[in-house]
């Protein structure tokens, strides 16, 4: 989701053109971290949903969805955008700066680097 935080920022941007065989109907942002114990992982949760409902103020933006393996202590989570047009408006979006802020206070509180933080764009579809 990298190298760095900063140059990445909270959510990934679209830096690559999706390939044109594939739809692209939603777009998730995807972001994994490994949390290492429950504790962190309800730390987390709290600053997560917190940042869900920060982004519900962003046009497009419609919600979030959170993995968790408790055997090896992964994390993921996936924000969801209604269509490419508002995941590419994320990038210049007010609520970003507001919800970066708090994802970057989040990792600190917990002792999480930066750097230990994957994140990445992806086509989301749900099947039935």
């Amino acid at each position: 989701m990298f190298a760095s935080i900063a140059s990445k920022r909270l959510l990934a941007t679209p830096s690559r053109r999706f390939c044109s065989t594939v739809p692209i109907k939603q777009v998730a942002s995807v972001l994994k971290l490994n949390v290492g114990n429950e504790e962190t992982a309800l730390a987390m949760d709290a600053h997560f949903q917190k940042m869900n409902t920060m982004m519900k103020a962003h046009p497009g933006y419609q919600r979030a969805n959170r993995y968790v393996c408790k055997s090896e202590w992964a994390y993921e989570m996936s924000f969801i955008f209604g269509d490419l047009d508002s995941f590419k408006a994320w990038n210049t979006s007010a609520v970003r700066e507001e919800v970066h802020n708090n994802y970057l206070a989040a990792l600190k509180e917990v002792g999480i680097p930066e750097d230990k933080v994957y994140g990445g764009a992806r086509v989301y579809d749900e099947w039935e």
